[in-house]
């Protein structure tokens, strides 16, 4: 094409620029690095990332256990970057969570970037600082969590494509349909949010008859769909005996896991033959939405929902403006700017359909509007500024109404959210300020480039000041969420156990060892004592994950589990069980209750087997004997109770 625009670079633009980027990165980094240290993770994937550091084996099959004896429940990516840190820095809470601060910087940096080629520097520093203070980002991002690889992959799919679209060039699709595959591997069909919206725009953008935009957008998605699916072949392809068993289904079948256990099953329960069963009240807790409104429910906006208004009227403008332009002849540019507005506005409108119709056990869904949102915002506020003396009175009065209404929603946000006096008094404080110094900047037409940059200032300040504010929370350890549950501040549900006032934690950015409770110590003591894990073998066999994980997280040691994350799924046969036995894993933990008819409890029921050790969570004190011994006390239990047994 003839008129393809060279590509912007942040390197390229004025040093106060640059600055600006670097101090909005940095910020970002300081909010999501604050408590890395202290964090709290979920022992599940905590153990996958420990055990895939601990093996290359367990890394290319994404297993729960070092010796990859199963895998998770889901598609393992998010943790490959987890693993790999801990490889290089060993065993930590931190060492775990620096991934997703990485995640977050290429995440806002993404964002300054798409904004810049779009519209200029000043929508790319807003997208920039409005990523960066969306609460839900800086939760999730200073934790391990799938959704953060999520959604920096698809946050660089986006600059991709618009590079495609930019230098009227075909492999940057190919680029933009790896990182979907990418995300793919983080959190599964989540990553195809985007992809309708991509394929309407790369129809928009390419020029030329319609064979040529078919096939540029046959290429993005071919080639989103071949990234997405690698590793799921790579796993069918590989024999069953060499590989591990697949969690999450009954017969091993990993497209079972991925399209019905983590798929069609969380809409309409047992849908997908091989799948395991999830009763439908496992897929929300208690307290969580599952109605179509949830999304302008104040448990949810808080987290993501600052920017509604501002993102609004950058839809709403968008309309207008193309509008407007297409009763005539768009130029190219217009035409590329058209299509990336589009973009943003089908995948934003595709997410928030698919969340509102489908449970959400995790905060952390939200992140899947997040980029959208940043992105329209500083859309709206770009335009809004630009068009401030403009002569028609519509234009004059986008940035006054934009700021008024953000400024208001924020103050409505701040008490509905139920945010810290002082940080609510300054959110009150700053809007009303944006508020009257914009409206001032307005009322002086013929000086407006005088005051163009105290204006700007203001209306950015205005705008950003809720989220801001709000996400200054995460600096407080205990209203920062967790890797179980990413959420800035205090949560209703979990009001009873937060501090209700709040207070900056000292920063700890490093450290932060595996949780591991006394019981488990005591178990790990008593599995050494009687010969577990000697000469390499695995330290014991288990029914449950639960039991497994953290003696994993905390050794890195071979620890064999059945049943999967949900304990349906059949890893082990009895025959397996005591084969492994025969082979020298002569040691078996039980919960109490386990059901007749697993196999381990089969095995140590009908089998020589004694119990080595005993806590239980219904008496004050566990019992530790020996077959033919006496017991002898060990500690107070806090949990359900679990035996130790000894097979001969």
């Amino acid at each position: 094409m003839l008129d393809t625009p060279a590509l912007s670079r942040w390197w390229r633009e004025p040093w106060w620029a640059r600055l600006l980027l670097a101090l909005i990165l940095f910020c970002s980094a300081a909010l999501t690095a604050w408590n890395l240290g202290r964090g709290v993770d979920f022992a599940f994937y905590e153990a996958s990332a420990r055990s895939m550091s601990e093996s290359w084996r367990a890394l290319l099959f994404g297993a729960f256990d070092p010796a990859a004896t199963v895998t998770l429940d889901k598609l393992s990516g998010f943790a490959v970057p987890q693993a790999l840190s801990v490889r290089l820095f060993g065993m930590s809470t931190a060492a775990l969570a620096l991934p997703q601060v990485i995640e977050g910087l290429v995440t806002v940096f993404a964002c300054a970037l798409v904004g810049l080629r779009w519209m200029g520097r000043s929508t790319g520093l807003v997208a920039a600082a409005a990523a960066a203070v969306t609460p839900i980002f800086v939760s999730m991002f200073g934790h391990p969590m799938e959704d953060g690889l999520l959604t920096m992959a698809l946050a660089v799919a986006l600059v991709w494509w618009q590079r495609a679209v930019l230098t009227a060039r075909w492999w940057p699709l190919l680029m933009a349909g790896l990182f979907i595959g990418i995300g793919f591997q983080a959190k599964m069909a989540q990553a195809w949010f985007p992809l309708p919206a991509l394929v309407v725009g790369t129809v928009l953008a390419v020029a030329g008859p319609w064979r040529r935009r078919l096939g540029a957008a046959a290429v993005l998605a071919g080639s989103a769909l071949a990234a997405s699916l690698s590793w799921m072949l790579l796993i069918q392809l590989t024999p069953q005996a060499s590989r591990p068993f697949v969690d999450g289904t009954t017969d091993d079948d990993v497209f079972a896991m991925v399209f019905g256990y983590n798929g069609v099953d969380r809409f309409l329960s047992d849908a997908v033959p091989g799948a395991v069963h999830v009763a439908a009240a496992a897929q929300s807790p208690a307290g969580e939405l599952a109605t179509l409104t949830k999304l302008v429910d104040p448990l949810y906006m808080t987290q993501i929902g600052w920017l509604y208004p501002a993102a609004l009227v950058g839809v709403l403008w968008g309309l207008w403006r193309w509008w407007r332009l297409g009763r005539g002849a768009p130029t190219a540019g217009e035409r590329r700017r058209r299509a990336l507005f589009v973009v943003l506005v089908v995948w934003l409108l595709t997410s928030a359909a698919v969340l509102s119709a489908a449970r959400m056990p995790h905060a952390a869904y939200l992140a899947a509007i997040g980029v959208q949102l940043a992105l329209l915002s500083a859309f709206a506020l770009s335009e809004a500024l630009r068009v401030r003396a403009s002569a028609s009175p519509v234009e004059r009065a986008m940035l006054p109404g934009l700021i008024s209404l953000q400024a208001g929603w924020a103050v409505l946000l701040a008490i509905w959210g139920g945010t810290p006096i002082p940080l609510t008094v300054a959110i009150v404080g700053v809007s009303v300020a944006g508020v009257l110094a914009v409206a001032l900047g307005a009322s002086a037409p013929r000086a407006a480039r005088r005051v163009a940059i105290p204006v700007a200032i203001a209306a950015i300040a205005a705008v950003l000041a809720g989220p801001a504010l709000y996400s200054v929370q995460a600096l407080d350890g205990s209203r920062d969420g967790s890797g179980i549950e990413a959420y800035v501040g205090v949560k209703p549900t979990r009001a009873h156990v937060t501090p209700e006032t709040f207070a900056i934690s000292p920063p700890d950015p490093w450290g932060g060892a595996p949780q591991i409770d006394l019981e488990q110590t005591q178990l790990l003591a008593a599995v050494r004592a009687a010969g577990g894990g000697a000469d390499g073998s695995p330290l014991f066999m288990t029914d449950s994950w639960s039991l497994a994980a953290p003696i994993i997280d905390a050794t890195g040691q071979e620890v064999l589990a059945d049943g999967g994350y949900t304990g349906q799924a059949p890893v082990f046969t009895a025959e397996q069980v005591r084969q492994r036995i025969a082979d020298g894993v002569h040691l078996v933990v039980l919960r109490d209750g386990a059901a007749v008819r697993d196999p381990m409890a089969e095995v140590v029921h009908s089998d020589a087997c004694g119990v080595v050790a005993s806590w239980s969570a219904h008496r004050e004190n566990a019992v530790s004997s020996s077959p033919g011994g006496r017991g002898q006390q060990l500690a107070r239990a806090t949990r359900g109770g679990f035996t130790l047994y000894a097979c001969s």
